[in-house]
């Protein structure tokens, strides 16, 4: 499949005023989510305990606010991969005028089923959380999709959808869209109740084309959603050569393309740098979207980097 070339322009690096934790870098090295509002912005780090709340207009540090109440993590990459919340997806939601930052777990290992939902003030900073069980539903979708590892989520307000993105980077290559009852979601996530498998309306696969490899084609598989009008959503793949979703892999390169409320994919570019992009959020104006995307570098030691790009919509 051809694909045109999206140029990635430079927003900021993901600097902070501390470290996660005495020993570590001050910076957020695997961006796994991203949202908005008005210029802050949220990422969420799949390694991390804590959300970054940063400038966008700015290059000063971002700040660390606390979303579990549990025991600092280790330093040592191995031991902390083990046990760390795996917060791989993230949404804004709203209601009766309120806005909510909603994080989920992957689902990829049994300490990876969590979520959590946090009220924002008007400008986007972060107030309070409260933590959910998604056991229930992930097992119920581990019936269908053994190798589960969500890392996007999107609500799809007029149909009252709530888009998960099944990343299939392992064996299965499984990437999948599976959408939940988004009113009786976020009503247990506000009320710290678990979600179950009676939240699933419907799951329709996702095709995507491969990158070149040196050992052969390698898959794009999925890794971030934001939502769009007219029951689309904004996307985010990555082709990382690994057959395994808990292990990293080497990244040939990302895509950001459209999906339709049924799977089918409009429009796919590659962008111009050797990223793993992993988070996304994007605003529609004058025909197009700007969006603005987040690096996982998959190495503690380096920053991720947010990157601002453009691309025109198709009807």
């Amino acid at each position: 499949m051809n694909m045109n070339m999206l140029t990635l322009t430079v927003v900021r690096m993901l600097s902070l005023e501390r470290p996660c934790a005495e020993g570590m870098p001050s910076h957020l090295a695997a961006g796994s989510g991203l949202t908005q509002v008005g210029n802050r912005i949220h990422v969420v780090a799949d390694d991390a305990l804590e959300l970054g709340v940063f400038d966008r207009t700015s290059q000063d540090p971002g700040k660390l606010f606390r979303l579990f109440e549990r025991p600092t993590l280790p330093l040592d990459e191995h031991e902390r991969k083990k046990i760390k919340p795996d917060l791989e997806s993230s949404c804004l939601l709203q209601h009766e005028g309120k806005s909510f930052w909603l994080g989920l777990g992957s689902g990829s290992t049994e300490q990876r089923n969590k979520g959590i939902c946090v009220s924002l003030s008007a400008d986007g900073e972060p107030q309070s959380t409260i933590e959910f069980d998604l056991t229930p539903l992930y097992g119920e979708l581990k019936k269908a999709h053994p190798e589960l590892n969500i890392e996007g989520t999107a609500p799809i307000v007029e149909q009252g959808r709530l888009r998960l993105a099944q990343r299939g980077n392992g064996s299965l290559v499984d990437n999948t869209l599976i959408d939940l009852d988004l009113q009786q979601a976020f009503a247990n996530a506000r009320d710290g109740k678990a979600w179950g498998p009676e939240l699933i309306r419907q799951e329709c696969p996702l095709q995507l084309p491969t990158l070149a490899g040196s050992n052969g084609p390698v898959p794009l598989t999925i890794t971030d959603l934001s939502p769009l009008s007219n029951g689309r959503c904004l996307f985010t793949a990555a082709a990382e050569d690994t057959s395994n979703p808990y292990e990293d892999g080497e990244v040939l390169g990302s895509c950001i393309g459209v999906v339709d409320l049924n799977g089918g994919v409009s429009q796919l570019f590659q962008v111009d740098k050797k990223v793993k992009l992993e988070g996304i959020t994007g605003q529609e104006k004058d025909g197009g979207v700007e969006a603005l995307v987040v690096t996982d570098n998959d190495d503690p030691a380096h920053g991720a980097t947010v990157y601002q790009t453009w691309l025109s919509l198709t009807a």
